[in-house]
């Protein structure tokens, strides 16, 4: 096995106890200790590095803020556009990205892309409500706009953060 490969091995058989200790503590525990898991293991593979998904997270939130109705064409478009960037950063002078690092780019981007969305749907239900004067019911709409520490508590929460499974912005909270 490469170096790599023990690197990766060791992040996954981490993660299971983490998971137990997480599991028997309260909602802001989960939160805020599961980001906190999750952003020492992108410090650790990443290294500096980990100004990559710092930048994609922050350019998101700046988009969902300014213009959320429209927020997940936008994002679609940053997000890609910043993974091209990324995957062409040694044209540009600077060092080559680990292997850990693009594959949180790579589940960040799916990420960021899908809670644009919500946050879309949200705007749009949000709308409905207005004109309509009635209180909408939409079933899978999150219950409210998102923060810059809900996105980083997202972005960054351990579960899926290299190798998946995807989940979506709701069932964090």
């Amino acid at each position: 096995m490469s170096p790599e490969e023990i690197t990766y091995l060791t992040v996954l058989l981490v993660s299971i106890p983490i998971g137990f200790l997480f599991k028997k503590g309260g909602l802001r525990t989960k939160k805020f200790g599961g980001a906190a898991a999750g952003l020492l293991l992108v410090l650790a593979t990443c290294h500096i590095h980990a100004l990559h998904s710092l930048i994609t997270i922050l350019g998101t939130w700046l988009i969902i803020n300014l213009s959320p109705r429209s927020c997940h064409y936008l994002t679609l478009g940053w997000t890609f556009s910043y993974l091209l960037f990324f995957r062409t950063v040694a044209y540009f002078g600077f060092p080559d990205p680990t292997p850990y690092t693009n594959a949180i780019q790579l589940l960040l981007t799916l990420k960021m892309v899908s809670l644009a969305n919500e946050v879309q749907e949200f705007t749009q239900a949000k709308k409905q409500e207005v004109a309509s004067f009635t209180k909408s019911s939409v079933i899978g709409v999150i219950p409210k706009m998102p923060g810059l520490v809900e996105i980083l508590c997202y972005s960054y929460c351990y579960v899926g953060l290299m190798t998946g499974p995807f989940y979506r912005y709701p069932h964090s909270l």
